[in-house]
This record gives structure tokens, sequence and C-alpha cells, in this order.
């Protein structure tokens, strides 16, 4: 009885997990939108409490069942709309949350657990006196444009999806193919126009009935009767939505929207007591298969992915060996035109001379050399058939071996994490300060090594952010601050880049402090302090002991600083940015690879040498006329787009002596490279082109150069240094810097980007968002429109972004259009869709496309850059 009674405990202890993490990430919701709460999300979190409740009273643990039950009631009670949520109610929720977690870990070290009473009376409190909701935050006037077009869009949307059933209904047999796709496009822009909107309930709703055409499309499903029922109750569930919401922006409106039935027709769904049903006469989905699991050192783990790279590399090396079979078989093809060539021009002469006997032993020697070279030839094209195939097999091997190797690695981040809370919990005890901290994206993958290898630095960050930034209460009430100091831990994944912000509303960083401690210390001069940005002054707290701390306590002033920050990330190859806000706040920004596996590189050749850059660094690649560079008080300079760069020879900064000096060239050979706000371009001799490799870690003593992050091995069996540009940008330390003004420059033509979208409320976000940016917009609504206006050469078109879903002529057949087209096929193309499969992605890179972004992952941010480096 007593191991049953254990095994229940530990499946709760598991369990319990699950249900605090699902409320977290909707008061998580609540506090960062302003926003009506769905039904089904108070549906989930009382069943959730309910769920909680229920297993603590099976486990006999009476403070953990009393927590639930009354989060159970107060979520009933935010159903029936007797109390409104706002902050407080979120502070309670919160508050319970951490006192289950606090409590169970308790039991877990059998430490004593902690009193319950303080989460109850919050909760009690927030039930008696239902409060009214907070004041509505100001909306940004972009959203609200983006909102007023989509009530007039969405309304078409669903009109021409009733007119689509009407015709089902007259002939439900007769659904021609294009009236379907037509149907299945108005559902897919109807959802990104309502994720462009911030009408999450639109979304959801909207994605379901595209996954349904989608289903229909594939033969999966029917359009029966009660098929068009479920569709027809989605489109009436859309226009509650968009009306409550109307309400809601109205003052003195409740928050609240409606919501609908998340099951598909046919599709299995969760019921609230956790038992599962299926619709009328459909097919349940099986159940998933259990996974069996091994345990694996990570020693181990980490010497296969190694391996796994390495074996990558060396598909990538066969290249190599191709070109000289290539090489070897032109050769011998010249041979064999050479050999012709002599036998024509001498024809008769040989002939002739064959028949005497001295010329005899020579005529057949020759004849032996002809055999042999097109028997060579012969096996020269047999070799290099078989070796191409066999480098393709190799290659596609090593890709899906080494794809194999790095999930065995991918954890959630909320596994290594989740002790964050209770830490910044006791740290705010201790000092005395009212702290709420929030983590959001937990769910982000990523290489577990790397979550690892963060873990230490984030640690130290977030007590830094509680012990130096967070005020007092006291503080924080002569600032006019709200009492309680908010710290937010945000990650996020931004193509192979794992991105983590740690954010405070503290006290910020004094720089002037910063800059005197390090004018003491000799690191920096009064007249570089003067020349420095905040942001480069405040990155000066990254030197090994640098403190400005005045008391020595357990957890600050003993000289460690952020420098051990500074050391994890750079190991990482990574990336760290501090933003300093004195009175506001501060933020540390990381960035570093998902996985440190494989890197994409960018190859140049340097002074006799030869280079690999991290490609995510690379922010373009300039042409430029040596006559053509502009100066600044004497100093090199590039025009960005309104700001300067400085220009320096990767030769020079690297301090590398030519052994044979460089040819003189008229065209300068320029990367730009960026770290967080920092830009540094630098001159090069060639640019070799993308490479995929592992990183290796150097020996010591090409360690102790920290410029660089490691060494990469070339398909001759060379090393090529990996620069690490965040330090590279750092080890430029230019005396004088003048602002933009004194160059003395033409104006630039404004780039001109054609957008491509049958979604207004998407065209007016891309519109807004590029005019901002400098560039000139021009605007189709389809693909047959876009290709008449490019045919049209008064326009001058540098770049067209397009969606994929649209009437007439899609992406992919305007994208091919224009590849099609002689004057138009260096026409640099950005397609910007929903399909995030792989399929479609290869299809559009297949056609030309210069870029795909998915509008799920869209970061206006990565748009930029991209079109940055296409134009």
């Amino acid at each position: 009885m007593q191991d049953i009674n254990q095994h229940v405990l530990d499946a709760f202890h598991v369990e319990h997990r699950e249900h605090l993490e699902a409320i977290r990430a909707l008061m998580a919701e609540v506090a960062g939108h302003d926003a009506p709460i769905a039904e089904s999300r108070l549906e989930e979190a009382f069943r959730r409490a309910h769920s909680m409740k229920g297993g603590a009273r099976i486990c006999a643990l009476r403070p953990v069942e009393s927590l639930g039950h009354r989060l159970e009631t107060l979520f009933a009670q935010l159903q029936r709309g007797v109390v409104r949520c706002d902050r407080d109610v979120v502070r309670a929720v919160n508050l319970a949350l951490d006192t289950t977690e606090d409590w169970m870990a308790a039991l877990v070290n059998q430490q004593t657990p902690p009193e319950t009473d303080a989460a109850l009376a919050a909760i009690d409190q927030v039930l008696e006196s239902g409060r009214e909701p907070s004041p509505r935050p100001k909306v940004p006037p972009i959203v609200e444009q983006l909102r007023a077009a989509f009530q007039a869009e969405y309304q078409e949307y669903v009109a021409g999806i009733r007119i689509f059933l009407a015709k089902v209904s007259a002939a439900p047999h007769d659904v021609g193919e294009g009236a379907l796709a037509e149907a299945f496009r108005m559902a897919h822009s109807l959802k990104g126009a309502a994720r462009v909107a911030e009408f999450a309930e639109v979304e959801r709703i909207s994605e379901r009935l595209e996954t349904l055409f989608a289903r229909v499309r594939a033969g999966t499903f029917t359009l029966d009767e009660q098929t068009r029922e479920s569709i027809e109750a989605d489109l009436r569930g859309i226009e509650a939505a968009m009306a409550a919401a109307t309400r809601s922006s109205q003052p003195g409106a409740a928050p609240a929207c409606p919501d609908t039935s998340d099951a598909l027709p046919g599709a299995e769904a969760a019921s609230a007591d956790g038992a599962a049903r299926t619709s009328s006469g459909a097919p349940s989905a099986a159940a998933p298969a259990q996974l069996e699991t091994v345990r694996v050192a990570t020693a181990s783990l980490d010497h296969l992915v190694r391996s796994a790279g390495q074996l990558h590399g060396e598909s990538v090396r066969q290249h190599q060996l191709a070109r000289a079979l290539d090489q070897l078989g032109r050769q011998i093809e010249d041979m064999q035109r050479e050999r012709e060539s002599l036998r024509k021009m001498a024809g008769a002469s040989l002939h002739q001379l064959s028949a005497r006997p001295e010329f005899t032993r020579i005529s057949r020697y020759l004849d032996s050399v002809d055999t042999q070279i097109r028997e060579l030839a012969s096996r020269i094209r047999s070799v290099r058939l078989t070796q191409r195939r066999s480098a393709w097999q190799l290659a596609a091997l090593g890709q899906q071996v080494q794809h194999d190797v790095e999930q065995t690695r991918v954890a959630p981040a909320e596994s290594v994490f989740q002790g964050f809370r209770k830490m910044v919990r006791d740290l705010a005890r201790d000092e005395g300060k009212q702290v709420e901290f929030r983590m959001t994206g937990l769910d982000v993958l990523a290489d577990r090594m790397v979550l690892q290898a963060l873990k230490d630095p984030l640690m130290h960050i977030l007590r830094n952010a509680v012990t130096h930034g967070i005020e007092r209460v006291e503080g924080r009430a002569q600032r006019g601050k709200d009492p309680t100091g908010r710290i937010e831990l945000t990650l996020d994944a931004l193509g192979n880049r794992l991105r983590v912000v740690v954010a405070d509303d503290g006290a910020g960083i004094d720089v002037a402090s910063v800059a005197e401690l390090a004018a003491r210390r000799g690191l920096v001069t009064a007249e570089q302090v003067a020349d420095r940005s905040p942001d480069e002054l405040a990155r000066l707290v990254f030197h090994p002991g640098f403190s400005t701390s005045k008391t020595v306590t357990e957890l600050s002033g003993r000289g460690i600083g952020l420098s051990v920050v500074n050391e994890a990330v750079n190991r990482l190859q990574g990336e760290v940015q501090i933003r300093p806000q004195p009175g506001v706040g501060a933020a540390v920004e990381i960035s570093v690879p998902l996985s440190i596996s494989t890197h994409r590189l960018l190859r140049v050749a340097c002074g006799n040498q030869e280079f690999a850059i991290p490609l995510h660094a690379v922010e373009r690649l300039l042409r430029q006329k040596a006559a053509e560079v502009e100066t600044v008080e004497g100093k090199a300079v590039v025009n960005l787009e309104r700001e300067l760069a400085p220009l320096v020879n990767l030769a020079d900064l690297l301090g590398i002596v030519e052994t044979t000096p460089a040819a003189a060239s008229e065209n300068l050979q320029i990367v730009v490279l960026r770290a967080g706000s920092r830009r540094l371009a630098i001159t090069v001799d060639a640019c070799l082109g993308e490479h995929d490799s592992l990183i290796h870690e150097l020996d010591p003593l090409s360690a102790s150069v920290q410029r660089f992050a490691g060494g990469i091995l070339l398909e001759d069996g060379r090393v090529a240094l990996v620069i690490h540009p965040a330090r590279l940008i750092d080890d430029f330390k230019p005396s004088h810097r003048a602002p933009a003004a004194a160059v003395h420059r033409q104006a630039a033509r404004r780039s001109v980007v054609l957008v491509v979208d049958d979604s207004f409320t998407t065209r007016t976000l891309e519109k807004t968002l590029l005019e901002s940016h400098g560039y000139e917009v021009r605007i189709a609504v389809d693909g047959a429109e876009a290709l008449a206006q490019l045919e049209d050469e008064e326009h001058g078109i540098d770049l067209v972004i397009t969606d994929v879903q649209m009437p007439r002529l899609d992406g992919f057949g305007l994208l091919a259009e224009i590849k099609r087209n002689e004057r138009l096929s260096s026409l640099p193309v950005i397609l910007v869709t929903s399909l995030d499969n792989p399929q479609d992605q290869e299809r559009g890179l297949s056609l030309g496309a210069d870029a795909y972004i998915v509008k799920r992952k869209f970061d206006h941010e990565d748009l930029l850059a991209t079109i940055r480096q296409i134009i």
C-alpha cells in the first residue's frame, strides 16, 4: 500500500507542475495584453484548478487542496463575470501558484512547508471586492489602423465563405477545385489578417477553418451537412468575437469574448473532466504510440554531435574532389581534341610515313595512345558520375544524421530554467523587496548544452537585477513607481539563434559612475568617455573584476561582476548587449546559437590567409569604388542608410603582415558586421562563399587571442580561424566620431519595394513598416496586378515582397513569371507567408526566391535585416 501511495504522489508531483505552468501562461497573457479572455482559456484554467484540487485530495495534501479549491472558485467567478480580471487578480493567482510550488518543493526536499494563509487571503480579498477592471492602456496608432482595416476586411471573407457554402448546398456533388481553393485562400487570408490586427480569437477560429478546407481538398473530409453546419457555426463565432471586441473597446464594456468548439468535424476533443469524446459517426484518432527511452551520458552525446558535424564537413570536402575530377576530365578531353586536330592536319603525311618500316613503331604507338585516351576518358566519366552520386548521398546522410543527433539534445527551456522563479522570490525576500517575476517563452526548444551553459550567467543577471536593479519600496515610492518591482525573462528563437532578454524596471545603470570607475582603473581615458555612447560605456561592466557595489554581501561586491556572463556567452560564439536606462530600468540581451554543432559561416580571404565569419553577424556585403569612399575627419566610413559605420581593413585590424603585397584594386570588397547596435565595416581581399562547418575549440595559446571564436577545417586540410564579430568590434577603438551631418554627400535614391498581398490588413502593416524605414512602397492585391506593374518599366521597382496564397496568380506563380522574364530575372523576391512546411519553403527557394519568411515567426527586424542584405 505504501508503494501505491508513493506512486500516486510521484504522479501528482509531475501533474501539478503542468497545471501551474498552464495557469501561469494565462496570467502572463492577461498581464501583458489588454484583451478579452477567451471563454475556453478560463474553462481550461478552471479545469486545471479543479484537477489540482482533486489530485491533492487523493494524496491527502490538504494545504494544496485548499489552494486549488480557492483558485477553482476564482476562475468560476471570472467565467460568470462576477469578478473582473485586473492586476489584483493576477497577483493573487500568481501568489497562490508560487505558494503551491514552494509547498510541493518543501515536501520533496523534506523541509518545512510554507504557510498558505497569505495566498488564501489574497484570493478571498479579490473574490469579495469584485473590482472594476483597470483602465485600458492606450492602443498604439498603428494597431488602431490595422484593426479598423480588419473590421471591413473580415466581413468580405465571411461573406465569401457563406457564398461558397450556398453553392455547395445547392449542388453538393459539383464542387469545383477552383472554388474550394478560393475558400481555403479566404480562410488563410482571414487568419493572417486577424493575427496582424491582434484578434487572437478570430485567428484561432480562422485557422480551424483553414485546416478544415485543407482536409477537404486532401480528400480526408467531405462537405456534408454536418461539416457545413460546423463551418457556419465558426463564421458566427467570428462575428460574435468581433462584436465582443468592438463592445470591449467602448467605455464600460465588459471584456468578454465568446468561444466556439475547438474540434473539427470528426476530430477528437478533450472534455472538462479529461474524458475523450468523438463526434457522431466519425472515427477517433489513434492513441500515440508509447516511446521507449534510454539514458545516454552527456559526454557521449556531445562526442556524437561533434562526430556528426565532422561527417557533414567531410561531405562538403567531396566538392573539392568533384572539382579535381572535372578538371582531369577536361584535360583529357583537350588531349582528345588536340590529337584529332593533329590527325586531320597531317592525315595523308602520317599515312605515308606509316608505310615506311622505320615509322611503323611510332604509328603503332600513336594508335595505342589514342585507344588509351579514349578508354581513360570513358573511365573518368564513369568515376565522375559515381562520385557525384556518392557525394550527394553522403551529403544527404550527413545532414540527416546531424539533424537526428541534434534533436536528441533538444529540450524546452523550461526544463533547465524552471527553478528561477523560486530563486528570485527567495532573493527578493532576503533583500526585503517586492518583486514580480515573469518568464515567457519557456516552450522554446534549444540544445540542452546551450541552455545549461546559459543557466549560471542568467542566474547571475537575475541576482544583479534583484540586488542592484530593483529599489526598495520606499525608494520606488520616491520616484513615483509602483511599490512592486518587475523583472521579466523572455526567450525566443530567431532563425538559428536563441535570444534571451532580462529586463527590469529598477534604478538602471549609473553610466556616470561606471565611466568614473573605468577611468580610475585605466580602462578608458577621459577623451574616450566623452566620445562614447551610454550603451558603449555600460559595456564596461563586462570587464573582469568590474563592480560598482560599495558593500560586500553574499551576492554582490566581491569583484566578480558581469564578466562571468560575457565569458560564458563568448564560449558559445554568442553576444551580450546591455541597455542602460537610468532611473527607468535596464535590459541585458544575450544572443547565442540554438545549437553548438555546425554553423553557417562566410569565408573570406585576407592577406594570403583565409578566415570565417558567422553569417548571423554579417549585415550585408558591399562593393564600392575606392575613389568613392567617404571620410569624416580623415577616417574612412561607409554610409548605411543615414548611419555611418567606420571602415577598416581586416588585415590592419588583425595585425596581419602580408608576405606578398596585394595588388591595388579600384573596387573594395566590404563586409558590414553588426553586434547589437554596433556596426563595423571591414574590407577583405575576396568573399569566398558560405560554408557549413563545425567550429573547433582552439588550443590554449590561440584561444588567448580573444577576437577568434575557434577554427574550421578546410577542404585541403588547412585551418581557417573563425572571427568573433563582437570582440572584433570591441577591438576597434576610433579616437573620434563625427555626426552624419559632417559628411557632404548627394541624397541617395530611395529604394522602391512592391508589396503583394490580397489582405488589406497585411498590406497596411507592411507598407507602414517599410515607409517608416525610408523605403518607397508600391501595392498590388495579387500576382497578376504585380506582374502588370513590373512589366511597366517606368515603375523602377528594386524588390518584391509577396504573399503566396492569393487569387488569380499566387506568389509561386508570380515568382516563376519574374524569373522567366529576361528583364526581371535578377529582381530579388522575398516570400512572406503562413505556409511553413519544408516542402513549400523548398519550392519557393527552388523557384529562385531570395528569402522565405514565415508569418508565424514574423519579426519586423528580421524582415528589415533581410531587405538590407538584398538591396
